[in-house]
């Protein structure tokens, strides 16, 4: 069972994993974390001393999130081609939101990548972790020598479709190209 100080933390890093996604990390005030987490601002730095420290914890919550589902997959679908599809299919998990304010990873990357490099590097620790496992389904499928460009590709259609649907706030969009990218994972 998780102390109270435990339960305060993560109520304060999924609030900031909200707003980080809503509103974008340099427009959410730690009052505002503060706020949505219910925690009062004397008490939050307590707990995260600057905003940079609290978008670690909420990486790494996230890291930690896509770690178990891929977990899951595997567990799940027996084949690679079927572990590819699940991934494709992941647009359509979230599509509202998607269209609203992006993929939460691309978005994130895309802000933190124009000025702050340093916390862009660690964000990216979450598109590494998808392609890691995108090759491994790669190569289960004995596509060895090309599991790293057909992850990346894979990665970049996924990642457009995002943006895309989110530039023309398009869900009959997002939809479509999930299927023709299972189309394309089918053709392999």
């Amino acid at each position: 069972m998780a102390s109270k100080g435990e339960k305060n933390r993560q109520r304060i890093i999924q609030a900031a994993n909200e707003l980080f996604y809503h509103k974008g990390f340099n427009q959410t005030a730690f009052s505002e974390v503060a706020e949505a987490s219910g925690i009062p601002k004397g008490n939050f730095y307590y707990y995260f001393k600057s905003k940079d420290e609290l978008l670690d914890a909420v990486i790494a919550m996230r890291l930690e999130g896509i770690r178990d589902m891929l977990h899951e997959w595997r567990a799940e679908y027996a084949e690679p081609r079927e572990r590819l599809k699940r991934y494709a299919r992941i647009l359509l998990n979230e599509t509202r939101d998607v269209v609203r304010y992006g993929c939460p990873m691309g978005s994130l990357n895309v802000e933190l990548g124009k000025t702050q490099l340093a916390l862009q590097s660690r964000a990216s620790e979450m598109f590494t972790l998808f392609h890691d496992w995108l090759v491994e389904q790669f190569v289960a499928l004995g596509y060895r020598q090309d599991a790293a460009p057909l992850a990346l590709h894979l990665l970049a259609m996924s990642q457009g479709a995002a943006l895309i649907g989110n530039v023309y706030q398009d869900q009959p969009f997002i939809s479509s190209e999930v299927e023709r990218i299972i189309d394309w994972i089918d053709s392999l």
